[in-house]
């Protein structure tokens, strides 16, 4: 009898598993089943609006068994509200999972395994940045969009000082600076070229500061397969022609000090965003989501974009990007249907749709390997394919931990060379107590 219960477990289980990979659709529908057989009303939270998403999503999912209603939650404070629902039992089936909280909901998380979708399926159709949801037992999320930091230039600032061509690299700006830079006979910053070196008024620090420190090879946050763990990665460096990470942050730091000819920027002036929209700041780095802001609030700017300037003798490009995928809560009770409806919404195609709604761009490859009309777009479709993420233990205490760290080395209370170390001391305590 014993034998007979193991037999009919085991082939219980089979069914399941051969659901599961039915409905994922990465097993063929049997003979008379089709996506249309297969019901489940699905919830999914995120924090983008509601309203366009919702109003897509029913065109995905028009005429099928399976409906899903998204619903918007803040920003502020989307983990918490998200881990308190499903401790009660009332989360949702999906969740639109930013990159900056994979460390905190990881464990909240069914996971696509390798018979659901492979590894070598998802990089095959999502760019690089997106592999910052594989781990080593399976892919948290499947991409649905990706925003990327780029660069915007007053045109009319440059054009001034007959300078033709915004910067390629971070070192231009150690002679554009003083340049483009204006002061008043009392040193006062009329308008500047860069706004670095601040935290509070520079709109971005925390995204930028990844970009510097990303683009010197450091992960900032690294996961240990052997043991699917993680720790921070400030330190290391690739090569003797690439700066450190201590040597990118004073490089942020040094367009605040008085006494330097760089000095393009101070606590007293503007938010870097505004003063860029007043016409007041050469360039401003910023998402690629921001760009239909920027020209409602000032239609009269002169104003262009271009990739963020890299390291000179970097081995690749690279620049931040905020990437978001769909992941489905262990909580589910409809995790077939779940799958479905995620695989149904990242497709190359639907996935260039819901970007266009956010104004972001497509994690796809197929997408992002086309040329665009529109000279904007083309620079984000290359923004996000130089893309790269890290796993934030904590979006709220690492804004503090980058803010700390910036301040430390204005105010002379830690020194640039050893800021490096200081960081990931911080960053090693924040994922203990995680």
């Amino acid at each position: 009898m014993r034998n007979l219960q193991v037999i009919i477990s085991i082939v219980l289980g089979g069914f399941i598993v051969l659901a599961i990979l039915v409905f994922s659709g990465a097993l063929p529908s049997p003979k008379n089943t089709s996506s249309s057989n297969m019901t489940g009303k699905l919830i999914m939270w995120g924090t983008d609006y509601y309203v366009p998403m919702n109003a897509y999503i029913d065109k995905i999912f028009n005429k099928q068994g399976v409906t899903v209603k998204y619903e918007q939650k803040s920003s502020e404070n989307f983990d918490q509200v998200l881990i308190e629902a499903l401790a009660s039992g009332n989360g949702p089936d999906l969740i639109v999972l930013p990159q900056d909280l994979i460390v905190r909901l990881e464990s909240k998380i069914a996971l696509f395994t390798p018979e659901i979708y492979s590894e070598r399926d998802f990089k095959d159709t999502y760019i690089e940045n997106g592999e910052i949801f594989i781990t080593p037992k399976g892919i948290l999320a499947l991409p649905i969009m990706t925003d990327p930091m780029v660069m915007y230039w007053n045109r009319d600032i440059f054009t001034n000082k007959n300078i033709t061509l915004p910067p390629v690299y971070w070192d231009e700006f150690l002679t554009l600076a003083p340049v483009l830079t204006e002061k008043d006979e009392a040193n006062e910053i009329l308008k500047s070229a860069i706004s670095f070196g601040e935290f509070e008024n520079v709109d971005n620090a925390k995204d930028i500061l990844a970009t510097l420190i990303l683009q010197t090879g450091n992960s900032l946050i690294k996961r240990d397969t052997s043991k699917n763990s993680f720790g921070p990665s400030f330190l290391g460096v690739r090569g003797t022609d690439i700066p450190s990470s201590s040597e990118v942050l004073r490089f942020y730091t040094d367009f605040v000090d008085p006494v330097k000819k760089i000095y393009s920027w101070n606590r007293s002036l503007p938010p870097s965003k505004q003063a860029f929209l007043a016409g007041n700041l050469a360039v401003y780095f910023g998402h690629a989501s921001e760009l239909s802001d920027i020209r409602t609030k000032n239609p009269n700017l002169n104003f262009d974009v271009a990739l963020i300037p890299q390291i000179r003798n970097l081995p690749r490009k690279t620049t931040f990007g905020d990437i978001k995928g769909l992941a489905i809560m262990n909580i589910s009770k409809q995790k077939a249907a779940a799958y479905f409806a995620a695989r149904m919404m990242t497709t190359p195609e639907n996935t260039e749709k819901i970007a266009g709604i956010f104004n972001v761009e497509s994690p796809a490859r197929l997408i992002l390997s086309k040329s665009p009309a529109n000279p904007d777009a083309k620079v984000f479709y290359q923004s996000a394919i130089i893309s790269r993420s890290w796993l934030d233990p904590n979006p709220n205490k690492s804004s503090e931990i980058f803010r700390m760290s910036i301040s430390s080395i204005n105010s002379g209370q830690d020194t640039s060379a050893n800021i490096a170390g200081t960081m990931q001391e911080r960053f090693t305590l924040l994922l203990q107590k995680n």
